[in-house]
């Protein structure tokens, strides 16, 4: 099991998306405690914010996780044609 922690600017990410968005993304987001099982899940390569994504229909979840304490860093939320 992993630990969610959220960026200070996560907040403002959320306050953007339409409200019958949030709930699909707030529940992916829980479903990440049980990483790496989720198929949605990539690897990303020389990304300058973070290690992996998440895919919620068109919108992306940014987060590094630190294996050895068992966290996940939620970094950025947003849609796909801006998020990357």
């Amino acid at each position: 099991m992993f630990k969610l922690i959220y960026a200070k600017s996560v907040a403002k990410d959320l306050r953007k998306i339409a409200p019958y968005n949030l709930t699909k993304i707030k529940e992916a987001i829980e479903d990440l405690v049980n990483f790496p099982n989720l198929a949605q899940i990539r690897s990303l390569k020389n990304h300058p914010i973070a290690d992996y994504r998440l895919r919620i229909g068109n919108y992306r979840v940014l987060f590094d996780v630190n294996w050895k304490k068992k966290e996940i860093y939620i970094l950025k939320i947003g849609h796909r044609k801006n998020i990357y």
